[in-house]
């Protein structure tokens, strides 16, 4: 059995190789991938991942035109910022695979990949202030997602709860997101808006 993931080396090394990778193929789609290509290439952002725990601390994934680094400050103001403990981070490192797309599709709850091109991007930092993502159950866990630059609130303006096994439907592409709300297994307390918002934002075309 292999050893676990570190968050340094996930962070600091996979998930940048990853997501460099998904754009070189993009790019070998030639014409057919084109138009994705050069919108994932127009993106210059910095995300902010802080994980709490052993093994914990502070990465800065920094993008420029379209290529990811893990470095030591940010290039940008962060438009996104993921906080998680140790029980969280091990959950999305199990769950990520070999694509960091597929993390970032993980982490809106959807099953496939998430690519990040700008007009994404955009539609990311519309979304303001701390979503908390909680998974109930044995095996849950819980994701605090902080959109904008500015300091991370104390209290998350939304709760989005999910429960296990709609959560493993969702990413199976087994569940439709809008049919789980409508069946109540997904859970929304706060402020609705911001939970639109970031729906939107994870399902709008490439």
């Amino acid at each position: 059995m292999s050893e676990p993931t570190s968050p340094d080396r996930f962070y600091g090394e996979r998930i940048p190789d990853q997501f460099n990778r998904a754009l070189t193929e993009q790019a070998a789609l030639g014409d057919a991938g084109r138009r994705v290509y050069d919108a994932m290439r127009a993106v210059d952002a910095t995300i902010r991942v802080e994980v709490e725990g052993e093994g914990g601390g502070t990465w800065f994934l920094n993008i420029r035109r379209g290529e990811m680094r893990a470095e030591a400050s940010a290039a940008h103001p962060p438009f996104l910022t993921l906080l998680q403990d140790r029980r969280a981070f091990e959950r999305i490192a199990r769950e990520a695979g070999e694509s960091a797309l597929g993390l970032l599709g993980g982490l809106s709850g959807l099953a496939g990949e998430m690519r990040l091109t700008r007009a994404r991007i955009e539609n990311l930092a519309g979304v303001d202030g701390l979503v908390s993502f909680e998974v109930t159950g044995e095996n849950g866990f819980r994701l605090r997602t902080h959109f904008g630059s500015g300091p991370v609130p104390t209290e998350p303006k939304t709760t989005i709860t999910v429960e296990e096994q709609a959560y493993r439907d969702l990413r199976s592409g087994a569940l439709d997101p809008q049919a789980a709300f409508m069946n109540q297994q997904i859970r929304v307390e706060g402020d609705m808006q911001v939970a639109m918002q970031l729906a939107l934002a994870a399902i709008a075309p490439d």
